[in-house]
């Protein structure tokens, strides 16, 4: 499973959903759907354009997670 840590990268470095919707042109609703876990099908483009606004490296944002069967 992947992880996404916008919540954590946002309170981390003091950025609103809306200087990313500013700044990346990505919809606030995209954006809270991105926090909450409801956007799984995120695309690269979109990874890149947090990135590129957090001021982070792709693994600060994703993080694999073995799950266990």
């Amino acid at each position: 499973m992947i992880k996404i840590h916008l919540r954590e990268l946002m309170w981390q470095k003091n950025i609103s959903a809306t200087k990313i919707n500013r700044e990346t042109g990505l919809s606030t609703t995209m954006i809270s759907q991105i926090i909450n876990g409801k956007h799984t099908n995120i695309r690269l483009e979109t990874v890149d354009k947090l990135c590129e606004v957090l001021d982070c490296r792709i693994q600060d944002l994703l993080e694999f997670e073995r799950i266990n069967k």
